[in-house]
């Protein structure tokens, strides 16, 4: 390997010094959290380190998108059934244009507090250690359920296109094993090759079921005459649960919120998320409701959930074999985060923490391989993991994708006499300084009240689900290998 030239040299020299000066230059403010967390560990680093600092908005937008657009895009069938054609449609933007406002707001917290690197240093902002405390708990509860639910899926995946050989068990520890084996690059930056690869393959599938579900005989659909000629509704009424069931599901589908201040904090220039954060919502709203739309209209009131199955034979093992692709890589970011949060605690404001040591990367692999083994054992173990995953997102998604961001923007625009006029006056600034102002503050209010509903509803919905299915002895026994 050659040696690196006198200007790479001092092209390094320079950024570590320009780090150093921003990270002296801030050590005087009221908190650690007003420091970027890897600039100061890189500029108190003595050796080779991990550059943690290298995104750009593109690779950003990649790992959102690879969060976001996964299996659940094959409930929005369901979805437009439950509400209808055009309500299903008009959620479906609605929720969009809302997760939209409150990513915005995420990513302007976060240039308001570059030390924030997740959602629990944004409770410490707020509420100091406890609210740190229970954010960060939420993060990891959140993680470790979706990561059980991408074992359990991806062994469902692997069920179906080998013809049911093996328990599935055997087919969700190895799902689990290779997530984990994907999870141990310590960048998001590496993991953004891969998250690529998923949206491409999440689109694929889509595409496939959605031709293959048009070019069907309604005959062939499942339970096909019983609920007579297919036809497809504008609105539909299916009753408060199952509707509540559909708005949770966008909601679901919008969950990728809870990976933003993580994402945003290994990009070169955080601020350039607002551009990832563009992408995502629109390419996922246009393939929510491509999906919905057109295979709900093929379908009617013989859809089914995932819509995968509404294909058979050849093109159902094709389309699984494609998607398996997005349900691993999916839990793998999902992952990601939690494993992060808990490698920034231990080692936050520490050399350590973009230290290469053995040591280190060991420390790293544990972290990774305890969150996989925890969502592995407790998928397997409880005989409900399913409607307990439902449950547990109506009352974390729903906060992590809106109410937090209300919350977040209420404490950082909060009513203060510390705002002054260029002529040195004192101004007030609060939640009434201008149209747009009362327009956010209206919005944070909202997305508020909304949260609280929509988690009460939907965390009814899923212990209604859980108590019928166990009345009913839908529910099999731990470790169950199903046919």
């Amino acid at each position: 390997m050659d040696p690196p030239s006198e200007r790479e040299v001092s092209d390094h020299v320079r950024s570590r010094q320009d780090r150093v000066s921003r990270v002296d230059g801030a050590k005087g403010s009221k908190t650690p959290l007003d420091i970027d967390t890897f600039e100061r560990a890189v500029a108190e680093s003595d050796g080779d380190h991990i550059e943690y600092k290298t995104m750009g908005w593109i690779k950003a937008g990649a790992l959102i998108m690879a969060e976001t657009i996964e299996l659940g895009i094959f409930t929005f069938p369901s979805i437009f059934h439950r509400l209808g054609m055009v309500a299903g449609t008009f959620a479906t933007i609605t929720f969009s244009l809302l997760s939209w406002q409150t990513g915005y707001v995420l990513i302007q917290f976060k240039a308001n507090h570059p030390g924030v690197m997740n959602f629990a240093d944004a409770g410490t902002i707020i509420a100091g250690k406890p609210g740190f405390w229970i954010l960060g708990v939420m993060l990891i509860v959140k993680s470790v359920f979706v990561a059980g639910s991408r074992a359990l899926s991806g062994a469902t995946a692997l069920d179906v296109i080998s013809g049911h050989p093996i328990c599935t068990v055997a087919w969700s520890a190895l799902v689990t094993f290779v997530a984990f084996l994907l999870t141990v690059p310590r960048t998001f930056d590496k993991l953004s090759y891969i998250s690529f690869i998923s949206v491409v393959c999440i689109g694929s599938a889509c595409l496939i079921t959605i031709v293959a579900t048009g070019v069907r005989s309604p005959s062939l659909l499942p339970g096909y005459p019983s609920l007579g000629h297919v036809q497809w509704k504008a609105f539909e009424n299916h009753g408060i649960q199952d509707t509540a069931n559909a708005l949770t599901s966008i909601i679901f589908a919008y969950g990728g919120h809870v990976a933003i201040l993580s994402f945003a904090s290994e990009m070169r220039n955080p601020a350039d998320f607002k551009y990832s954060l563009a992408l995502v919502q629109i390419v996922a709203t246009v393939w929510y409701i491509l999906i919905g739309a057109t295979v709900y209209a093929f379908g009617g009131q013989y859809v089914s959930s995932p819509a995968l199955i509404m294909t058979s034979g050849r093109v159902l093992v094709t389309a699984y074999s494609i998607a398996l692709v997005s349900i691993i890589v999916s839990g793998v970011v999902a992952s990601y985060v939690a494993a992060k949060f808990v490698f920034l605690t231990l080692f936050r404001g520490t050399p350590r923490l973009t230290s290469r040591s053995l040591h280190m990367w060991a420390v790293w692999v544990l972290i990774c391989a305890t969150i996989w083994s925890a969502g592995w054992v407790m998928a397997e173990v409880i005989p409900f993991f399913s409607d307990l995953l439902s449950f547990v997102s109506s009352v974390l998604t729903v906060w992590f994708t809106y109410g937090l961001s209300g919350v977040l923007w209420l404490y950082d625009n909060r009513p203060s006499e510390k705002a002054r006029t260029d002529d040195g006056r004192s101004r007030y600034a609060g939640y009434f300084g201008g149209w747009r102002t009362i327009a956010s503050f209206v919005t944070s209010v909202f997305v508020i009240v909304m949260s609280v509903v929509l988690m009460v509803l939907g965390a009814y919905s899923a212990i209604a689900e859980i108590v019928h299915n166990y009345s009913s002895g839908s529910y099999s026994h731990s470790f169950s290998c199903k046919p």
